[in-house]
């Protein structure tokens, strides 16, 4: 039976729900993210990571339809078989900070190879997306309908935020290459940094309804901001011994 004592009711209507839908294909559910660990923002996703004994067409669409007209959810899903192929991001939130509901599977290992490898990927990831957004942005706003625009203006910040998600999990992933331990929260990680750039991240997502207006007014700025963490980054992985 899933563990769904004192879960927030809908977190445990789907974590029954998905367990009474895929039964013995089911490996484990297992809550993680700022929902799980008392960081939530209004708008704040539940973060769900599914693994599944094997997966087709059916079990993928019955996921599809636990999930129908339910907003703010996140799930990472993933067969057994996947994440022995080892993940390119992801496999420090194995080890820390997951709440299990269902079940249980062995985490991927991970190594100092392994967490310098999802630091170059979350590099990637963050640079893309900020780069992205600075080159390619809708060239004139003014000549669009009112409601196009607010929705492209919108779409640029929400995707920079995500680009900002992942520069926080660079940084608590650092602290793993560093010889520490992993910070859970943004709580945590707030306490161990001292570079004003790097807290300034965090302030992005604690403070983001104060500042989403000005970043959907212009993007620009926020798009710099990141990718000048991510270059700092990838130089820190460049100097870093093996």
């Amino acid at each position: 039976m899933p563990a769904t004592d004192g879960l927030p009711l809908e977190v445990r209507e789907v974590v029954e729900a998905l367990v009474a839908s895929l039964g013995d294909d089911l490996s484990a559910i297992y809550w993680h993210g700022s929902e799980a660990h008392a960081e939530a923002k209004p708008d704040s996703d539940h973060d769900l990571i599914i693994v599944m004994k094997r997966l087709d067409e059916h079990l993928l669409l019955r996921i599809q339809g636990v999930f129908l007209g339910r907003d703010n959810w996140s799930s990472f899903v993933q067969t057994e078989e996947e994440l022995r192929q080892y993940p390119s991001t992801g496999r420090l939130q194995f080890h820390f900070g997951l709440v299990p509901l269902f079940g249980q599977v062995d985490p991927p290992p991970f190594s100092r190879e392994n967490v310098i490898d999802d630091l170059r990927q979350l590099a990637l990831d963050i640079r893309f997306e900020c780069r992205y957004r600075l080159f390619h942005r809708e060239l004139d706003y003014t000549e669009m309908e009112a409601h196009y625009r607010k929705f492209l203006r919108t779409r640029n910040a929400r995707m920079l935020r995500y680009a900002a998600k992942l520069a926080v999990l660079a940084l608590k992933t650092r602290e793993v290459l560093q010889g520490g331990s992993y910070p859970e929260t943004r709580d945590e990680l707030r306490k161990r940094l001292t570079d004003e750039d790097e807290l300034a991240i965090i302030d992005i997502i604690d403070l983001w309804e104060e500042l989403r207006p000005k970043f959907e007014e212009d993007a620009t700025t926020l798009a710099l901001q990141l990718d000048a963490f991510a270059r700092k980054l990838v130089h820190e992985l460049e100097v870093s011994p093996a």
